[in-house]
């Protein structure tokens, strides 16, 4: 059971419950009260701007922020006073979602929503609640506006509580997944030689199933006996969202370890995208001593002329990964993205095994054909094939091992 900081008062309510949520709770009437469209008063905060010429990622940035700005927010015809980011799950009611969302994958597709109430001047962008989403995303968003002629004056952001962060995690259909063994994250559709695309479970209780946050395929290892819970989200878990899911996978599903499959930038030159497989047993967390783990891939990897090992940041937003970051960094680190700092620290704490195997797909320090902008091309994707295929032998090994 989680303690201390990280036991907020609807999760202390739902673990006394044996990790129950009661059907009332969990209807859809009452769980959107719960995440009300009204925004609480509370401290406004202006983000980060980047610049192209100061940016590790360089003109290629506009395309990058292009794909993920809100267009209800960057309208050319209306300029707004106020464009707050905060923490809320909505889509519904007068939510309006991004047409710009990806449909082609059952995961990591569902991206902040866009509200206008009231006032004709101001506009709302609901995040997933995390406060290195929030942060993110209004930079994200300010960045785009300095690029295009706009005013990132007008862009500000709410830090959500920690409660806001847990609870719609919590009263998701995550418990419905049961006890397992073992829990891989992250990039599970394309992990074909362990699932089916066409099987994704979401718990008895679901009516929609795309309504879910989470879904899952549950394999049996026959050589180990290994229960192994390949899950899926339908949001980003970005930042410190992905150590909550970590924490509550122990506390609700009894799970002895998570492995992250995702991927991540390199700050070696070295490392042409697509082509190496990143893992460590370290993390620098901003303002937190260096999180330390034994990385159970360890064994496994050694034998693969794609694997590499290295130190890892983990940095809030892509958007803090200047030229002068980079020169501060690359001596010692290796790799950065924005979760495995926290993912580990959250195994930590709750006496969980970890461990990560990352496609490297972005370079910070050499410009490749691919980066962060173009990562999606049918060219990407297809020289990314062999990488998720050696990924998958590695974890196969691994399962296999009494």
């Amino acid at each position: 059971m989680a303690t201390g900081t990280h036991a907020y008062p609807l999760q202390r309510v739902v673990l006394s419950l044996g990790g129950k949520v009661p059907l009332r709770i969990r209807s859809r009437g009452l769980y959107r009260a719960l995440s009300s469209n009204s925004i609480p008063t509370r401290e406004k905060y202006r983000p980060t701007i980047a610049d192209p010429y100061t940016h590790t990622m360089g003109h290629s940035l506009e395309r990058y922020l292009q794909m993920k700005v809100h267009p209800e927010a960057v309208h050319k015809e209306k300029a707004w006073e106020e464009i707050l980011v905060h923490g809320l799950h909505s889509r519904w009611g007068s939510s309006r979602i991004s047409p710009l969302e990806k449909k082609d994958k059952p995961f990591n597709w569902q991206r902040p929503t866009a509200r206008m109430d009231g006032d004709p001047t101001k506009i709302a962008l609901q995040c997933f609640p995390g406060v290195d989403y929030v942060k993110h995303y209004a930079s994200v968003v300010a960045t785009y506006l300095s690029l295009k002629g706009g005013d990132p004056e007008s862009v500000l952001y709410t830090i959500p509580t920690a409660e806001e962060c847990m609870s719609p995690i919590l009263l998701s259909n995550l418990r419905e997944m049961g006890h397992v063994d073992t829990v891989v994250l992250g990039y599970v559709h394309a992990l074909d030689r362990f699932i089916r695309p066409d099987v994704w479970q979401h718990g008895m209780h679901s009516n929609d199933p795309k309504r879910e946050l989470f879904g899952w395929q549950i394999v049996t290892i026959p050589a180990s006996g290994r229960k192994v819970a390949f899950l899926g989200c339908r949001v980003s878990f970005w930042g410190d969202i992905s150590g909550h899911i970590v924490r509550l996978l122990k506390s609700l599903n009894k799970a002895e370890e998570v492995i992250y499959v995702g991927k991540l930038g390199s700050l070696d030159p070295a490392h042409i995208p697509n082509k190496f497989i990143a893992t460590g047993s370290s993390s620098q967390l901003m303002r937190v001593e260096t999180i330390r783990w034994q990385n159970v891939l360890q064994p496994f990897v050694e034998d693969s002329p794609r694997v590499v090992y290295g130190e890892h940041y983990t940095l809030p937003s892509v958007l803090d990964e200047t030229k002068v970051w980079f020169e501060e960094k690359r001596a010692k680190y290796n790799f950065v993205d924005p979760e495995i700092g926290h993912m580990a620290s959250a195994a930590v704490e709750s006496g969980m095994k970890f461990g990560y195997l990352h496609v490297i797909s972005d370079n910070l320090a050499r410009k490749y054909e691919f980066d962060l902008s173009n990562e999606r091309k049918r060219e990407a994707l297809d020289a990314r094939t062999e990488t998720v295929r050696e990924i998958q032998r590695i974890l196969l090994k691994y399962f296999e091992k009494r």
